[in-house]
């Protein structure tokens, strides 16, 4: 079989001029070219392939030639040529090899039987290479079936259960749908009740400006348009007008949807209304204000005494003709009184109803007003008060009054685990971005159970205690985007750690007026 092999290896030789003479695709004419470069380099190796079979070993060619059609098949489905497309490459190899067999048999006049012989085998290799590529092709759509099948019964699913939460949501809770130009597209029956106007009053409307309160600043607004416009969820407490002008609070969730290029196209908006428990904090707030200058009083009044009874002395003491002695005496009653008004201001803080307005301030001056403030509660209690702090200290970015009656209310309460007096350790230092406060007493200390409780409204550890003013501590310390950690022995003491951001933006925003 001389001339098999003779023809096998100029096939070999000349695969690339072979692909050439691909004929086109009926009616594809325009387009082939497209299909013709996808395939060029596997019609490349096919023909090789072929020409292997044809002039050596021919169960090693139709070996490689199935993993071929195997790895073609693959190609052609990603490349999405058609079934019917890939089969046309394979036969139109048969008929270029055809008629390359055909020319040489005529021209070198070879028996018949050659002839029948290549021939068989070519027919061998190229329906190897077709049947593995129908196997293929085959596999593929049976597994793509299965899996839109599959995915049928998910969507079925999916569209069951996103039923079911739009259910819930439109049932469950205040829900609004905006566009990215803010304009409300589609609103529940809850929200029209809270807001108290239609539906056709509201499609349409600029959410931002209808429910506009004036009691938000313009920096917590942009900050909420920034970080829907970012893509991520924003969470917090805002306060909305309804039609008959009255306001109204609400627990907000905004959830934004974005497009294949991560732009926020719309957003929906889930709320709770959270009215009540306002005015409820609010109330709480004044009580336990209340109950903290009750607490201070013996002590203020004790500070107060002092210098009032300098300043009743030296007036006594001022003489007319002694000039420089009425100038020692005036800067003595000037400071008695400094101080005074300052014992008044900080107490004023802290009892008088003030707008919540954030703001940059000195944390560490806030401390040594309160620590001045209570010294001499301390001192009646037999209580030693430290504080130290790094220098440099950050400022931070929040309600200055709000803090001010954390600090108090930690200071407090670490006397009343003093009862026979002791010590009280505060410190300030920046952490990773962050302030962390402490106040550390060596007192009674408390349990486990008793720790697990902190925090909870009405429950103290204290006979005379009302529970409510750490509860009232842990809620100012979240709105301000801190922590509070508790760590407690009995009989060794117990720390308040609080953890501040340094640049925090409020999930309440301040009430500026």
């Amino acid at each position: 079989m001389e001339s098999c092999r003779e023809i096998g290896s100029k096939i070999k030789e000349n695969s690339k001029q072979l692909v050439d003479k691909l004929n086109p695709i009926k009616n594809l004419e325009t387009d082939f070219s497209i299909y013709k470069t996808k395939v060029s380099h596997w019609m490349d190796i096919l023909f090789q392939y072929l020409g292997e079979g044809l002039s050596e070993n021919v169960q090693t060619a139709e070996e490689k030639i199935k993993k071929w059609a195997d790895a073609f098949g693959q190609r052609s489905t990603d490349m999405e040529i058609p079934l019917d497309y890939a089969l046309h490459f394979i036969f139109e190899s048969r008929v270029i090899v055809s008629g390359i067999l055909e020319k040489e048999f005529e021209t070198h006049g070879s028996k018949a039987d050659r002839a029948i012989f290549a021939a068989n085998r070519l027919n061998l290799l190229i329906d190897t290479a077709a049947r593995s590529i129908v196997t293929h092709y085959t596999t593929f759509m049976h597994n793509t079936k299965k899996a839109l099948q599959h995915t049928n019964r998910d969507l079925d699913i999916s569209i069951l259960e996103l039923n079911n939460i739009r259910t819930a949501l439109f049932e469950g809770t205040i829900f609004s749908v905006t566009d990215q130009d803010d304009r409300i597209i589609q609103v529940n029956d809850h929200f029209c009740e809270l807001t108290q106007y239609t539906r056709e009053e509201l499609i349409g409307q600029d959410h931002g400006k209808i429910f506009f309160s004036g009691v938000h600043s313009d920096s917590f607004i942009n900050h909420i348009q920034q970080e829907i416009k970012s893509g991520r969820v924003w969470n917090g407490e805002i306060c909305n007008k309804a039609k008959d002008g009255s306001l109204y609070w609400v627990d907000t969730t905004i959830v934004p949807f974005l497009d294949p290029v991560g732009v926020a196209y719309q957003h929906i908006s889930i709320q709770y209304d959270v009215t009540e428990k306002k005015k409820t904090e609010e109330i709480l707030l004044k009580s336990e204000k209340v109950s903290l200058i009750g607490d201070l009083a013996a002590g203020i009044a004790h500070e107060i005494r002092n210098p009032l009874t300098s300043i009743a002395g030296l007036v006594q003491l001022i003489n007319e003709s002694d000039q420089e002695k009425n100038t020692f005496f005036k800067d003595i009653i000037l400071t008695e009184i400094n101080r005074i008004n300052f014992i008044v201001s900080e107490l004023m803080v802290l009892a008088k109803p003030h707008a919540v307005y954030f703001s940059w301030f000195n944390i560490v001056e806030s401390i040594q007003n309160v620590i001045d403030l209570m010294q001499p509660e301390a001192n009646l209690r037999n209580v030693i008060i430290s504080f130290e702090k790094e220098k440099d200290m950050p400022l931070v970015y929040g309600e200055k009054n709000q803090l001010t009656q954390v600090i108090f209310n930690m200071i407090k309460n670490a006397m009343e685990a003093l009862p026979d007096g002791g010590k009280i350790s505060l410190s300030a230092e920046p952490v990773d971005g962050h302030v962390v406060l402490t106040v550390k007493d060596n007192g009674v200390g408390m349990t486990d159970e008793q720790q697990k409780r902190i925090g909870e409204p009405f429950y103290t550890t204290k006979c005379n205690g009302t529970g409510l003013g750490l509860m009232v501590c842990f809620k100012i310390i979240q709105n301000h985007g801190g922590t509070i950690l508790v760590d407690s022995k009995q009989k060794e003491g117990t720390s308040f750690q609080i953890t501040l951001p340094v640049h925090a933006v409020a999930a309440v925003d301040p009430l500026h007026k």
